[in-house]
């Protein structure tokens, strides 16, 4: 009963952070397992998972193991970023965990829990998710099962690269989308679909002013890293539903 209890109590405070209006995520400058030293600032205009973990916890492993499979998934596509973070561990007791588990993304270490302690963490696995403004939007106490961690990601994925089945898929189940067809051989590949408001421009920069923020919107690029630069710019400009497709290449 008293576990249940304090339990709650940790989920109640864990709401009071991250439920409500948007709230900044607290700055920190943390050194890498990698010896890098890494700073959310500048991870400014993408999304962003922080997990604070430990190497005793056997749900952080779990929780590790399912973030490895979606930062695979979502880093080249929708630029995701996920930072690890070891709470008061010792560097070789982290590197075991991480080479146990196999983890790609950045393990930081907070040696003195100050980080932890500035997000107000007191049970492991603790997961929050920053939008790409940089915002608190979500978070999760405890181990999580796939469902729920994609349901939480698609919060902060303001933007993120679509397949054709994806986009045909999107199409149906989207009452207006708009289609940005920035390439340089422009030509509308949707004209039989009413929903869709499509305009064909060589100056993204321009119409952005005069776009709704609210609009779901789709940008036929020629390039994965055009569609990044774009999406990102968007996302940072408030946009919350931002698509592209490369179309005249192979993705």
């Amino acid at each position: 009963m008293r576990t249940r209890f304090v339990l709650i109590i940790l989920l109640v405070l864990f709401s009071w952070i991250v439920v409500g209006e948007a709230k900044e995520a607290p700055l920190f400058v943390l050194p890498g397992l990698d010896g890098k030293e890494y700073s959310l600032e500048d991870l400014r205009g993408q999304p962003v998972v922080l997990t604070f973990v430990s190497t005793n916890c056997v749900y952080c492993r779990q929780e590790l193991t399912l973030l490895e499979k979606l930062y695979q998934e979502y880093r080249d596509k929708a630029l995701l970023n996920i930072l690890a973070i070891d709470m008061g561990d010792t560097r070789e007791e982290v590197a075991r965990l991480v080479q146990r588990i196999g983890v790609s993304f950045p393990v930081l270490l907070d040696t003195d829990v100050t980080v932890a302690g500035t997000y107000g963490v007191m049970y492991v696995p603790t997961t929050f998710f920053l939008d790409p403004q940089g915002n608190l939007v979500d978070g999760a106490v405890g181990a999580q099962r796939e469902p729920v961690l994609r349901n939480k990601l698609d919060k902060i994925l303001w933007f993120r690269g679509l397949k054709e089945a994806e986009v045909k898929n999107l199409i149906a189940l989207t009452s207006k989308i708009v289609v940005l067809d920035i390439r340089k051989t422009a030509a509308n590949p949707f004209p039989q679909e009413t929903q869709v408001v499509y305009k064909a421009t060589q100056n993204l920069e321009e119409e952005i002013s005069g776009l709704n923020p609210q609009d779901v919107h789709l940008l036929l690029v020629s390039s994965n890293q055009e569609g990044l630069t774009w999406g990102m710019r968007m996302a940072r400009a408030g946009f919350t539903r931002v698509y592209y497709q490369m179309v005249d290449v192979s993705s």
